[in-house]
């Protein structure tokens, strides 16, 4: 925990430098003088040579505010045409195109006009923070989501603008702008706060002195709590022991059946005062719910993301269950629940607080009811789940009759007791098509049809036989318990079904994921999902090298306005578009694809318009195909990274092996030949005519020898201009020894070459020049230390993974010792009179060469029985090579 911690604080830190830094100036209330101070301070940020812009400030009219606005660089508000009247708002990318080291944005909670790229000022905020700027700004403490029921219960007034408390976290500081309640109350008095019409109203209302000293009390407290939250990220970054200790865990249950938005935000502040981290935890048990039961648990769920909590959704057959599962795992101490109000008839249900009371767990359980639990006097009536609770009543009374007419035409051949059989079934058939409400209104329908028509005395209700009194009991009895039994059944079916095509989904893209080696197939596979499994028309959109956004998948109109959202998710990273709070008048929603930094592409998908949201499995597939399609963009990347990676070693080999030979392989021939071409000027005379053919022929030989190294330096040039390339194709090793030996016989045309095949003869995917010129450096070796009556052999040996081939010479020999540094530059084996013209090169460049093909050289005398050397050359064979089994012996003359 120690650790985490400590990452966890690390990060903070990291996070905060990478990014712009937020400055809130916060405040118990209006008219503190939140605007005055922040001004203040970005005036002394000016006077020290910052660069200040006033992005947006409410002077609210007062005149020392008006003020401090002169000398600061203003930014043009943007007009924004809002049903046929002109407004003004903040102008986002004009900020971000004049990227000013600081800049002003007052009144953080404000919402921004309808149509606008953002639905709330603090998330122009954060696009500002992410673009490396400093932010100052203003906020009321009534406008912390966290403290929204805290600030209703003392105020008597619900503050709809709410900023997320994470923006709270993402301060690099919190400065508390403090005045007492008395003296705002002066403030307002005089009318330096709203008019004179408008102060009294207000001192009765929102301003009276209690409040105020209530939202002061939670203004210090507040930021108290930010500065013990920083205290101990500085003593955990530095090993320190800070004055409390992070071990407990809480976890807030919540339900689609009601609002759970306060839990939420009293989770938030518990966790805050307690310093432990918080999970928000829904329970899906396969009952079906209403649209404004959807809605109402989404919302639920995104306010607890947007204050920090992590967000659970389980799966079980009963809420118990799940929820003690979960608590024993994540070894949660605390528990919140919201109460609800039981039902009447179901006397033999707990409710789930009381059961986890009384559960074995060692945990702390707290029940609140909503704020609104004290001035409700009637409860709200239920919302109908899927297909309604009436057309199930419905059904289960025609099945009913169904069964009485079938049950009628029986009676003179079935006794009475079987007969309540057909009624069992209609009741387990309503349950599980309509739930356990309607299961038990047919079970009573069952009762009451079966005594009217199939007890005697027929047509009445009486009952004279025992026997059919104990058929009715019975019925009604297991009538009532096969009823919920098989809606139970059913919503636990459904619910597998649908873990099952959720697992299945991801297993089968994961499964395609790890095999793809492009992003197209990537794209591919999101669109499928989505079409099939999602069921919505997608298309997934890429921005080439131009900024031109086209589409790779599926096909989509493009407007101006979309393209603008699609242009808002490259830049930021973020999900855009309906059901979300940025640019959330377009009809399409739009999910980033690849690294939360930068996306390779953005999903477009188009909900029906009928559509008031996305349902879970949606979203919660969505979510898990875009973190595996960024897992593998992720992977592709950095294959190709690392092949480029290998590309570059291998052409650093080459260059490496050039570059280490090359001036000391030219220079000793031409020393030669500018040797013997001096005697021939200045000694002409002297030299006897058999010295002066010896001195030619020595120019003609080291001209040749020369003509060999540029050869050497040709093919490689050859390759690329400015950067070394392979370029491999399929190449007959016979065609590439063939080439070899005959550049050979023109230096040594008295060699003696011998060529073995062994094995399976196939084709290698290589760079021909480069194989044959490495095999011509060692062939000149191996000829120039042979005897001249001494045949020089290659041999090649095939076997499944690899190519070798031997060369044997019948030379000096090279000692083990020195087997290796016969690869290096200048490096000679034999000295004094013996020595012979060897420069290295050959050997250096022949390495090079193969090993850039992943092959190796190297020097095996363990494969010579007598006098001689032995070079190996092998290559690794490609896995697409079709072998033909051959064995050939033959002299090349």
């Amino acid at each position: 925990m120690r650790a985490q911690s400590k990452a966890e604080s690390l990060l903070r830190k990291l996070k905060s430098s990478e990014s712009g830094k937020l400055t809130i100036f916060l405040g118990a209330a209006p008219g503190v003088g939140k605007t005055y101070a922040m001004l203040s301070a970005a005036k002394e940020r000016l006077n020290q040579g910052i660069s200040v812009t006033l992005g947006v400030v409410e002077t609210h009219g007062r005149k020392e505010t008006q003020a401090m606005l002169e000398g600061v660089e203003r930014l043009p508000l943007r007009q924004i045409e809002y049903q046929g009247t002109a407004l003004t708002e903040f102008d986002i990318d004009a900020a971000l195109q004049r990227k000013p080291e600081l800049i002003i944005v007052d009144e953080l909670a404000h919402s921004n006009i309808p149509n606008s790229r953002n639905k709330f000022r603090y998330q122009d905020v954060e696009e500002l923070l992410a673009a490396g700027i400093d932010v100052y700004t203003t906020i009321n403490i009534q406008h912390m989501a966290s403290l929204n029921d805290v600030v209703r219960q003392v105020t008597g007034v619900r503050v709809t603008e709410l900023v997320p408390d994470y923006i709270f976290d993402l301060a690099y500081d919190i400065i508390l702008i403090d005045l007492p309640p008395e003296g705002l109350v002066q403030r307002l008095q005089e009318g330096k706060v709203y008019l004179p019409e408008y102060a009294r109203s207000a001192l009765e209302q929102f301003f009276s002195l209690e409040n105020l000293i209530a939202l002061r009390e939670m203004a210090i407290r507040e930021v108290l709590v930010r500065v013990d939250t920083n205290l101990s990220d500085e003593l955990i970054l530095k090993d320190k022991t800070p004055s409390y200790t992070i071990q407990d865990k809480l976890a807030v249950l919540i339900s689609a059946n009601s609002a759970h938005d306060y839990l939420v935000r009293l989770g938030r502040q518990i966790a805050d005062r307690r310093h432990m981290p918080w999970y928000v935890v829904w329970i899906d048990t396969g009952r079906p719910q209403s649209t404004s039961q959807r809605m109402q648990l989404r919302r639920d769920l995104e306010l607890a993301g947007e204050l920090g909590a992590k967000t659970i959704t389980l799966k079980g057959a009963t809420s118990y269950d799940a929820a003690v599962k979960f608590l024993e795992e994540q070894r949660i101490s605390t528990v919140l629940v919201g109460a609800r109000r039981r039902w009447r008839f179901n006397l033999w249900s707990k409710p789930l607080y009381r059961r986890l009371i009384e559960s074995s767990l060692n945990i702390e359980v707290s029940i609140y009811h909503p704020p609104q639990a004290s001035v409700r006097t009637r409860r709200k009536p239920r919302q109908a789940p899927i297909l309604g609770q009436k057309p199930g009543y419905l059904v289960g009374a025609l099945l009913t009759i169904l069964a009485t007419v079938v049950a009628i035409a029986l009676l003179p051949f079935v006794g009475t007791g079987n007969l309540a059989l057909i009624y069992v079934a209609a009741i387990v058939t309503t349950g599980l098509k309509f739930g356990s409400r309607p299961a038990l209104a047919t079970a009573f329908f069952a009762f009451l049809a079966f005594n009217f028509f199939l007890t005697e005395p027929f047509y009445t209700f009486a009952v004279d036989d025992q026997n059919d009194v104990a058929t009715l009991v019975f019925l009604l009895l297991i009538g009532s318990i096969s009823g919920p039994a098989a809606s139970r059944l059913r919503r636990q079916f459904m619910l597998l079904n649908e873990s099952s095509r959720f697992s299945d989904t991801l297993r089968d893209s994961a499964e395609t994921l790890t095999k793809v080696t492009t992003d197209g197939e990537v794209y591919k596979t999101f669109h499928q999902v989505c079409q099939n499994m999602v069921e919505l028309e997608a298309a997934v959109v890429i921005r080439d090298d131009s900024r031109e956004i086209r589409c790779v998948e599926g096909s989509i109109t493009i407007s101006e306005k979309l393209r603008a959202g699609i242009d808002w998710v490259f830049a930021n990273g973020s999900a855009a578009g309906r059901f979300s709070n940025t640019l959330s008048s377009l009809q399409e929603v739009l999910l980033p694809l690849g690294t939360l930094a930068r996306p390779d592409a953005v999903a477009v998908l188009k909900v029906p318009a009928s559509d008031r949201q996305l349902s879970l499995f949606q979203q919660q597939l969505l979510e898990s195909m875009q973190q595996q399609c960024g897992t593998a963009l992720q992977r592709i990347h950095l294959a190709n990274a690392l092949e480029n990676t290998k590309i570059s070693m291998e052409v650093e080999q080459l260059r490496t092996a050039l570059l280490s030979s090359v001036s000391h392989d030219l220079k000793s021939p031409l020393s030669s030949m500018m040797g013997s071409a001096e005697l021939l000027r200045f000694r002409f005379q002297q030299i006897s005519e058999s010295d002066r053919v010896e001195l030619i022929d020595g120019i003609i030989s080291e001209s040749k020898r020369l003509e060999n190294y540029i050869q050497n330096l040709l093919d490689m040039t050859r390759l690329g201009y400015g950067e070394l390339k392979l370029e491999r194709d399929w190449v007959e090793v016979d065609d590439i020894i063939a080439s070899a030996t005959s550049r050979l016989k023109r230096y040594y045309p008295d060699i003696q070459l011998r060529l073995t095949v062994s094995g399976e003869h196939a084709p290698i995917y290589v760079h021909g020049a480069l194989i044959e010129q490495g095999l011509f450096n060692i062939l000149e070796n191996a000829a120039r230390f042979s005897p001249p009556d001494a045949p020089v052999c290659i041999e090649q040996l095939w076997t499944d993974e690899y190519l070798e081939i031997e060369i044997k010479d019948s030379g000096p020999g090279i000692p083990d010792e020195v087997a290796e540094k016969v690869f290096d530059m200048f490096y000679v084996v034999a000295d004094g009179d013996s020595k012979k013209n060897n420069t290295g090169m050959g050997l250096a460049i022949c390495r090079g060469m193969i090993g850039a093909h992943g092959g190796e050289v190297l020097v095996d005398n363990k494969r010579i029985s007598d006098q001689g050397t032995c070079f190996v050359i092998r290559l690794p064979l490609d896995q697409r090579n079709q072998p033909n089994t051959a064995k050939v012996s033959k002299a090349i003359s």
